[in-house]
């Protein structure tokens, strides 16, 4: 009679072999001949089964890989983000087009950074429109002032840097920092046309007559200590002071994605 052919190995027994060869150390014959199978398909199972892990491994390999190289993204993408908060003149209007912004949303739903987000662009924006108020209701403090002494502040030689400075000034002290003639002071430089060039800080305060160099830096240090009772400085601290809350609390959540390395849940971009 015919011998009867054995049925397709099945995969525990193709594991098992491969266990004994490799950890326990049965050769190849022992296994055949324990078990009562051709050597040949004994080895040819154990070499199937170790090619079948090896391709598991190496597409572990990738795997792990791809999401390490993802995560790395997003967090490169986290800092990018804090940069920008982090600066006065930041803005991430460009950013909200990029597509890790939408990989960071996903990974974060519930995140206080998006609400948050939202309101310190909307703070940045109120601050230059508040800025701007700021420097027409200066220019009628400097106005106020110069009345004793000429018709108008061009014709007492003072530049529209004035009330750029008096605005600045403005903006420091609500930063809780020093005010101009702290950080700079006034620079002077005699011009040939007997005028002198007065400085504070960036800002060209204007070109004055020799003898009016002490009564200008006087005048001017004068608007300089009105800024802070003025009704525009006290909305400045307001909302400076809130927009400096929430860089605040941008830049803690930020910090918690950047430094764990890894983010919650998952985005259409991780690897499957």
């Amino acid at each position: 009679m015919p011998k009867a052919k054995k049925p397709p190995v099945e995969a525990k027994l193709r594991r098992d072999w491969f266990r004994r060869h490799e950890e326990d150390g049965e050769s190849v014959p022992q296994i055949a001949k324990a078990d009562r199978y051709d050597v040949r398909t004994v080895r040819k199972q154990i070499e199937k089964e170790r090619e079948e892990r090896e391709r598991k491994e190496a597409r572990s390999l990738v795997l792990r890989k791809a999401v390490e190289d993802h995560y790395r993204d997003v967090c490169a993408f986290a800092e990018k983000l804090d940069a920008e908060v982090a600066r006065e003149d930041g803005t991430i209007a460009s950013m909200r087009a990029d597509h890790m912004w939408l990989a960071l949303r996903e990974h974060m739903p519930r995140s206080k950074i998006w609400k948050n987000l939202d309101r310190w662009e909307r703070l940045k924006k109120e601050l230059r429109e508040h800025e701007r108020a700021t420097a027409n209701a200066f220019q009628t403090l400097i106005a106020k002032n110069v009345e004793s002494r000429a018709r108008s502040a061009s014709e007492a030689g003072l530049t529209e840097s004035l009330t750029m400075a008096l605005v600045a000034e403005s903006r420091f002290l609500a930063e809780g920092e020093w005010g101009l003639l702290e950080r700079a002071g006034f620079r002077s430089a005699a011009n040939d046309d007997g005028t002198t060039t007065i400085e504070l800080g960036n800002y060209n305060i204007g070109n004055v007559p020799h003898d009016e160099v002490e009564n200008t830096k006087e005048l001017v240090g004068t608007l300089l200590g009105e800024v802070r009772y003025q009704r525009e400085h006290y909305e400045m601290q307001r909302l400076v002071t809130e927009w400096k809350r929430v860089q605040r609390v941008l830049r803690d959540e930020l910090a918690v994605i950047i430094l764990r390395r890894i983010v919650p849940g998952r985005c259409r971009y991780c690897p499957v």
